[in-house]
């Protein structure tokens, strides 16, 4: 019987995990994620038009996996200033670790990576972004803060999430560290009791 389509595809796409995790985006080819799924460099781009292609989408799904396992970690209802030190640390020790993930700011697939994450079907797309504004919603709602201010604080949130999709660490000296203090003096701001 002859394997499915969508089969072959994920076996491509945990040979390029494997591949992309040990490596990194650049030292890894095709050649080698073909050969690692049992399949013929041809057979590939009947699943992916490139390298890139292929890339984003194990991004994507470690991105997701990373973030689920970070929402888990943190007690999002615990002190504003403690939460943001814990996001911040959390995904600085677990993305600079990751092969795959410290591509975000890596010249080579940066820009792909991040087009896709501004992009409307991105933004849609990402759990975590969708997770952090319900979160900030809760707690603002819990402030009693009217609509209206709410929104405008969610706008906030949103250039935030902006600001990192089109800005990298070699876009802007201490990148990490800026937006991490922007961030918390904003939440402190605006959660403070």
């Amino acid at each position: 019987m002859e394997e499915k389509t969508e089969e072959k595809r994920e076996r491509l796409n945990e040979a390029a995990h494997e591949l992309f995790l040990q490596n990194g985006y650049k030292d890894t080819n095709i050649s080698q994620i073909a050969q690692k799924a049992g399949m013929a460099v041809g057979s590939f781009y009947k699943y992916y038009a490139s390298k890139e292609d292929i890339f984003l989408d194990v991004h994507i799904r470690e991105n997701e996996t990373m973030r689920k396992q970070l929402i888990e970690e943190i007690d999002w209802d615990g002190d504003a200033e403690r939460v943001i030190e814990q996001l911040f640390a959390y995904s600085f020790n677990n993305v600079m670790s990751n092969k795959i993930l410290a591509e975000w700011n890596k010249p080579f697939i940066s820009d792909k990576l991040h087009e896709y994450y501004a992009s409307e079907t991105g933004r849609e797309n990402n759990s975590f972004h969708r997770f952090l504004r319900e979160t900030f919603t809760n707690r603002l709602k819990r402030k009693n803060l009217d609509t209206d201010t709410i929104d405008k604080i969610l706008k906030v949130l949103d250039f935030i999430y902006y600001v990192d999709c089109h800005i990298a660490n070699s876009d802007f000296e201490a990148y990490g560290e800026t937006l991490q203090t922007f961030v918390l003096y904003f939440v402190k701001g605006i959660l403070a009791e």
